[in-house]
């Protein structure tokens, strides 16, 4: 009778733990999927009124009659040059208004990938706050807080780095994954051949960079043979030793399921686009683009790339422990 009790007993604690379990689930995957769905309504509204803006701008521009004016100039002197100040595009003064952390605006066509972009004094914040400030799973995208972002370009960091989430209902970098290639599906080419480009603006000035490299990377020493992974969110500026263009673009070219055919030099700035992948805990999908110089067209002749045949992926045999 008394092992029967607590056989009965045992069951219903499980039962009861069970059902705990169940509901603790169901509750936060609906916190999830809210979450998910006001950052996108957020990202929608932010968007709309960004596009609104840059219509009205050019609009404005095209029918304002033109006017004898004198092309500023720098004044030079044997001690000094004075630069003229930056000027805020209209498309942004109204998000550096509601929050200040504003840094510029990120788009990538042929994704849901058109956001706001922010930076402040850590890369922990916007992990989980939105635009706003509020507490958000999604969070928001964000540069780097080492970057120099908004300065004239000769001061901008050499390679500025952008993070977003990957989320599945496609917000933040959640569709940059359509130009992820990999050896056993290629089938994402024709993707990039159709949008070899994007665009960023910093507060001051848009640009357009051609994407050099796209690939999927380990960020922990376990996961490679040789315990050593390229730290690519540290090459920001290639001064030092450790951190040089050189190695920079070893590792990406080696690493870039493409050979884009776009040319780059010692001289050019970089725009990083990073995001988490789903081939292993952690890892990290990465694309990479070269900023158009100035004077150079923004098209790309996408007939030159071809796949990297002897392409640096993560070691999947090693880390799939087969």
């Amino acid at each position: 009778m008394s092992s029967k009790n607590n056989e009965t007993r045992s069951r219903t604690i499980i039962i009861i733990v069970a059902s705990v379990i169940l509901v603790l689930s169901l509750a936060y995957l609906a916190y999830y999927l809210i979450q998910e769905k006001r950052a996108e309504e957020l990202n929608n509204d932010l968007a709309n009124r960004h596009t609104d803006t840059v219509m009205i701008t050019q609009e404005t521009e095209e029918t304002t009659a033109p006017t004898e004016t004198t092309a500023p100039e720098t004044t030079t002197t044997e001690e000094t040059t004075v630069l003229e100040p930056l000027v805020e595009l209209d498309s942004m003064k109204s998000f550096i208004e509601e929050n200040p952390d504003t840094a510029g605006w990120i788009t990538v066509g042929g994704t849901s990938i058109d956001n706001v972009v922010v930076q402040c004094a850590d890369n922990d914040f916007y992990l989980d706050h939105d635009f706003y400030g509020r507490s958000s799973q999604p969070g928001t995208v964000f540069a780097d807080y080492r970057c120099v972002v908004n300065d004239y370009g000769f001061n901008q960091s050499d390679n500025i780095i952008l993070y977003g989430h990957n989320q599945a209902n496609g917000t933040m970098f959640g569709t940059l994954q359509k130009y992820k290639i990999t050896k056993q599906n290629t089938s994402k080419f024709d993707f990039y051949l159709q949008h070899p480009t994007f665009t960023f603006s910093n507060l001051y000035e848009e640009y357009t960079y051609k994407i050099i490299a796209l690939f999927v990377c380990e960020v922990e020493p376990q996961h490679t043979r040789d315990g050593v992974v390229f730290d690519y969110q540290n090459y920001i500026r290639f001064g030092s030793k450790e951190y040089t263009y050189e190695q920079f673009m070893k590792n990406v070219t080696e690493r870039s399921e493409i050979i884009t055919g776009v040319d780059v030099c010692e001289d050019d700035q970089f725009l990083t686009l990073s995001t988490c992948s789903n081939e292993f805990e952690p890892s990290r999908f990465i694309v990479i683009g070269r900023k158009v110089r100035d004077g150079e067209s923004p098209e790309v002749d996408t007939s030159l790339a071809k796949l990297n045949p002897d392409v640096k992926e993560p070691d999947w045999n090693f880390i799939y422990g087969n």
